[in-house]
């Protein structure tokens, strides 16, 4: 794995602690790339079987993900990720807020006089949170130089639609991603969109039931995407 990436390393990881959650250093070593990768960057883990005492001697299994973090400045510690049955809106979203988190995207949100990304973790219904200062934002994505206003785009949690190799891709930050971007799919994000900001057609692309009204809503959609027409598009479909 790239040690730039790495907050953590392999002998800073707490086995006793990890122990006592049912996880053997035999497991964590048998997860794939992707969760060690996310561990020791304090990204979370897949979803794991958990299972541990309580207070009353009384096994508890459960699923959760766990992370690290730092408990002092030589001491590793674990957090467990529970799936709860319901978002856990510790930071007062409204109604609005919340449903925009459930149609999988990123919204900014103060707290205590910080400006904040939050994303939902779907699979657990926490809430995932980064202070917009602290985000960076890389400077060559796929092979292609970001401008001021594609990274101020992304920095926004915000898609970003990209020329690669002759293709579109779409891009946008990602919380719970060691590397900290998710590709998306540019079609399906075009579809997303058209039926987001036309409510009053009946059913939805992905069923197919207006794909008439899509494309010829789209013969008139269709630039070059230099510069100046990829901010059109992106404009247009809010991406």
């Amino acid at each position: 794995m790239d040690k730039k990436q790495a907050i953590f390393n392999e002998n800073d990881i707490p086995y006793k602690e990890l122990e006592l959650i049912g996880i053997s250093k035999k497991q964590i070593w048998s997860l794939d790339k992707a969760n060690i990768t996310a561990l020791l960057s304090g990204k979370r883990t897949s979803l794991l079987d958990l299972s541990f005492h309580d207070n009353n001697g009384e096994e508890i299994s459960m699923k959760g993900k766990i992370s690290l973090y730092w408990k002092d400045s030589n001491n590793a510690g674990v957090k467990i990720h529970p799936v709860r049955p319901e978002i856990m809106n510790d930071i007062n979203l409204k109604p609005k807020e919340l449903e925009r988190l459930q149609d999988n995207e990123i919204i900014t949100k103060t707290i205590n006089n910080e400006k904040y990304l939050v994303e939902l973790d779907p699979e657990t219904n926490d809430l995932l949170k980064t202070k917009i200062k602290s985000i960076s934002i890389p400077s060559n994505i796929k092979g292609v130089e970001l401008d001021k206003q594609q990274k101020e785009t992304l920095k926004s949690g915000k898609e970003l639609i990209l020329n690669v190799d002759k293709e579109k891709i779409a891009i946008r930050l990602d919380l719970n991603n060691p590397r900290g971007i998710k590709f998306l799919d540019f079609e399906q994000q075009q579809k997303i969109a058209y039926d987001r900001h036309n409510p009053q057609i009946i059913g939805t692309i992905h069923t197919d039931k207006n794909r008439n009204e899509y494309i010829e809503y789209m013969k008139g959609q269709k630039p070059s995407l230099g510069n100046e027409s990829q901010s059109k598009v992106e404009h247009k479909f809010k991406l």
